[in-house]
């Protein structure tokens, strides 16, 4: 369940950003983010959260994970302090601080996780069973009828899986590549380093309409439609981002950027749980998950070699837009998939 995979992620996402404050060479980074930060942060955060949040929503699904993917949004409130901490005392302590909270607040957050409704004598979205007395606060578990949904192997055999995987993969080395680099990307626009981090830290902010109108939105239209609107808007928010110079005339085209770029890192979720059922969903939410690193880790060091051979991100923004164009055509293919036939 959600809960046991919470109490190893976090920690170890956490021991992560303090063993991140020790390294000293480019070696140890590499192998710090990935197998600490990364894996922690797949098995501790995006994984079960997504999973447990899928098992207990349906008919507002959407609502739901807009919710729940809005306190990422919020999270940029503390990127100011983050940069302060930096700035004031370098960015090994604040990695070491950031390692301790994300333990001390993280355990107890998953002491408190539930795996599927049903264990607790209600099915999803709160629906007590026909039979179930009036008034009970107790319940005896109940069976989850899960006959049509795919296991991990069948979904994985359906083209749909690879499109949206694929997809997501195209809109992870989008995001990485501009979301990790944007205050270096504001300071060559002007930026002091603080008010840069500031900046980037209210993108978080900026995507909240996106993480929750857009995918509420889904749960009344087409969520695949959706995303792929959300991807071309982004595209060519992007587009206005690399040709911008000055902090002031970038701001237009972050916000449109922030907004969509929230939208399209929620709606997938609902949209894998819609496609594929509640059976196998983290099983398939971590195979999507590894082939959605490849995006994640790519991104970053793209634009850190565009811009050290040409000291401008314009080239590797451009680049970025064509991507999260490449995301749109590869979504838009991700019909849903026939339900599995079984004897």
């Amino acid at each position: 369940g959600p809960r046991r995979l919470m109490l190893i992620g976090l920690p170890l996402m956490g021991i992560g950003y303090i063993a991140m404050s020790q390294i000293n060479s480019l070696a140890a980074f590499l192998f710090v983010y990935i197998f600490l930060i990364a894996l922690g942060n797949s098995l501790g955060m995006s994984t079960p959260i997504t999973a447990a949040a899928a098992n207990w929503f349906n008919k507002k699904r959407g609502l739901a994970f807009g919710i729940m993917w809005s306190g990422v949004g919020l999270g940029g409130l503390f990127v100011p302090a983050v940069g302060w901490i930096v700035s004031e005392y370098g960015w090994r302590d604040a990695a070491m601080i950031v390692g301790i909270v994300i333990i001390i607040v993280g355990i107890p957050i998953a002491s408190v996780m539930r795996h599927r409704p049903e264990q607790y004598g209600y099915y999803p979205d709160g629906q007590p069973p026909e039979d179930a007395p009036v008034g009970t606060m107790t319940r005896a578990p109940v069976v989850p009828d899960l006959s049509n949904d795919f296991s991990a192997r069948e979904a994985l055999r359906t083209s749909s899986f690879w499109f949206l995987s694929l997809s997501i993969t195209a809109r992870s080395l989008v995001s990485g590549g501009i979301g990790l680099h944007l205050v270096p990307y504001f300071v060559s626009l002007g930026a002091s380093d603080v008010n840069a981090a500031a900046l980037a830290g209210s993108v978080g902010l900026m995507s909240i309409p996106g993480r929750f109108g857009l995918s509420t939105l889904g749960d009344y239209m087409n969520r695949r439609y959706v995303m792929v609107a959300s991807l071309g808007v982004m595209a060519v928010a992007i587009i206005f981002m690399a040709r911008a110079e000055s902090v002031s005339g970038v701001i237009p085209a972050l916000v449109v950027f922030s907004a969509a770029q929230g939208g399209i890192s929620v709606i997938p979720q609902s949209l894998i749980a819609d496609y594929f059922g509640r059976r196998a969903y983290a099983t398939i939410q971590g195979f999507r998950s590894s082939i959605q690193m490849l995006g994640i880790i790519v991104g970053p060091v793209v634009s850190g070699i565009v811009f050290d051979q040409t000291q401008s991100y314009a080239g590797a923004f451009l680049g970025f837009s064509a991507a999260a164009l490449v995301s749109m055509f590869l979504v838009f293919l991700a019909r849903p998939p026939a339900r599995p036939k079984r004897n």
